[in-house]
């Protein structure tokens, strides 16, 4: 690879970092938390590539005058910033279900333990893995009878069943596991992907019963909205 190309390479890795970072993509990759961290290291990589730029027009040495490794192939390596930078793939949803792993929320933790009471709104809005956590895990029963809001996209795997999800990361997509519930009540045939907020109760012991320990929420109201900025949760 001759001068010109490592050049170009450094400062359109270290762009399209940046730009995936500023105006907010990277949320379809990583948690929040890193966005310093990218923040740095993308304008370090732009930092080199001027720097090595400059420093080569103070030599007065043309940029091409490494004679191995030149040619058309070389640009090749270009492709994948520049895809970056003009195309964007989506957050992972539906389509994605097959290849990532459902979240075992109670691997680590097998044990019953009672969780803190809910807020004392009428129906107070949930991460569906707390929903999940406390549905199979709390042993004061702090769901039953209680009405929650849950927001997530729809998975419709068969014409009569309705599951809600939400991909739960640690630290990127690499981790990514799927949140589900089993929505009970909803009788409207939905897309896959359409994201609802859902209000209901869940069915007290509805996740002992499923195989894959996944609770049934019984929906008293639900509503379309739009994909939220940041689609991933994270656990806490």
């Amino acid at each position: 690879m001759n001068r010109e190309t490592q050049n170009l390479l450094l400062l359109l890795i270290g762009g399209a970092v940046l730009w995936t970072t500023l105006d907010g993509g990277y949320l379809r990759y990583v948690k929040p938390g890193l966005f310093p961290f990218l923040l740095i290291s993308g304008a370090g990589f732009v930092l080199l590539g001027i720097i090595a730029i400059v420093r080569d027009i103070r030599r007065a040495r043309p940029l091409d005058d490494h004679r191995h490794g030149t040619g058309r192939a070389q640009w090749l390596l270009l492709a994948p910033a520049a895809a970056l930078l003009l195309i964007g793939p989506p957050a992972l949803g539906a389509a994605a279900v097959t290849t990532s792993a459902p979240m075992p929320v109670a691997a680590n933790q097998p044990q019953q333990h009672p969780f803190p009471p809910l807020p004392e709104d009428p129906a107070p809005t949930l991460t569906m893995y707390d929903l999940v956590e406390r549905a199979v895990l709390d042993s004061s029963h702090s769901l039953d009878g209680r009405e929650v809001r849950i927001s997530g996209f729809v998975i419709a795997p068969g014409d009569s069943t309705i599951e809600l999800a939400r991909v739960l990361i640690t630290c990127c997509v690499a981790d990514a596991r799927y949140l589900y519930v089993h929505l009970d009540g909803i009788h409207d045939r939905i897309a896959d992907n359409t994201w609802l907020e859902v209000r209901g109760i869940v069915d007290p012991g509805s996740a002992g019963r499923d195989p894959s320990r996944i609770p049934t929420l019984k929906v008293t109201d639900y509503h379309e909205i739009p994909a939220p900025a940041g689609t991933y949760e994270l656990p806490h």
